[in-house]
């Protein structure tokens, strides 16, 4: 690599400036440190939500329900409003974001505003035994935030409110293992995957933010394969050989599709999930301590493979 930048700057295709830089890179003395500090500004987001609730718990009865809902609401509109004041003009291309901070606080702002519409239903039940609707109003409102401000992390929260609002569990798959999940949930699971599946098509066929396509396909693939997943080991009778073929055939195209796209997780999560549907038969074919040193014979196997895929992808991209 280092031998590569001097070659580069010989030919003059990098000035002395940029060959500086790269080979401080390749030689590691530069190491982003991005995405820690993303992580520790979602950190302090969850732990200002978490230090509003206390607030709001300890000082409730003073306070009064009325006055706290409206100072978690000022608080989340100051939140937009600032990003709002510091962000370039909508666009349906990709906008350079403003800064570090900025998509933790717009997260903060939209989260608030959630907290803000469950506290009126706590309190005041507007919407009564409807109250899941919440989650369709919070989808809408976090789904126009991130086009609006171009923001993935926002995105992913709509995305997330909309499968809640759907009546997914996020547990769906563990769920299934320790007990038997509503067939409504299964498919809503199904349902939702393939619409974020369309949705990724779609922002890249009309190329409106179609940066944002990993977001919408990779959780929909979550979903989907979640779905056919929990079909696959949870259902009983006559059903499970069904779910395993239609898991392994959709499995194998996202295997299939992940590779040829050189596309680590959709590889990865094609494998781990035919991976997951095979263990039923594993355990159908082999019983007791038979079956324990399969599947842990297979899981080496497995982490082995991921390892080795990765590797190879990374190499090839």
């Amino acid at each position: 690599m280092i031998s590569a930048v001097g070659r580069l700057e010989n030919r003059g295709l990098l000035g002395p400036g940029q060959a500086a830089f790269v080979t401080r890179v390749a030689r590691r003395e530069l190491v982003s440190i991005r995405l820690e500090l993303r992580a520790l500004l979602t950190a302090g987001v969850l732990m200002i939500l978490g230090g509003t609730g206390l607030l709001v718990k300890e000082q409730f009865e003073r306070i009064g329900p009325t006055a706290v809902a409206a100072a978690i609401l000022a608080a989340s509109v100051l939140c937009v409003a600032w990003v709002a004041r510091r962000s370039e003009p909508f666009s349906r291309a990709e906008v350079p974001s403003p800064g570090l901070a900025t998509d933790s606080i717009l997260l903060l702002g939209v989260l608030l505003f959630g907290t803000f519409l469950a506290w009126v239903e706590l309190q005041f039940h507007a919407l009564g035994p409807g109250w899941r609707h919440h989650l369709a109003v919070v989808t809408a409102i976090t789904l126009a935030a991130a086009f609006r401000f171009d923001s993935r992390p926002v995105l992913s929260l709509a995305l997330t409110s909309f499968a809640a609002w759907r009546g997914v569990d996020a547990r769906l798959t563990l769920r299934t293992v320790f007990g038997t999940p509503d067939d409504a949930v299964r498919w809503n699971s199904i349902a939702c995957g393939a619409l974020f599946l369309l949705a990724a098509w779609v922002c890249t066929r009309v190329r409106w933010k179609a940066h944002f396509e990993p977001v919408w396909s990779n959780l929909g693939l979550l979903l989907l394969l979640g779905g056919l997943l929990s079909g696959a080991i949870g259902t009983r009778g006559r059903e499970w050989p069904a779910w395993e073929a239609a898991l392994a055939v959709v499995g194998g195209a996202i295997i299939a599709a992940g590779w040829r796209g050189r596309r680590t997780l959709w590889f990865s999560q094609g494998v781990i999930a035919v991976y997951l549907g095979t263990l039923r038969l594993l355990f159908e074919a082999f019983r007791g301590a038979g079956a324990l040193l399969v599947v842990a014979v297979t899981s080496l196997a497995l982490v082995a493979l991921l390892v080795a895929a990765h590797r190879r992808l990374r190499e090839e991209a």
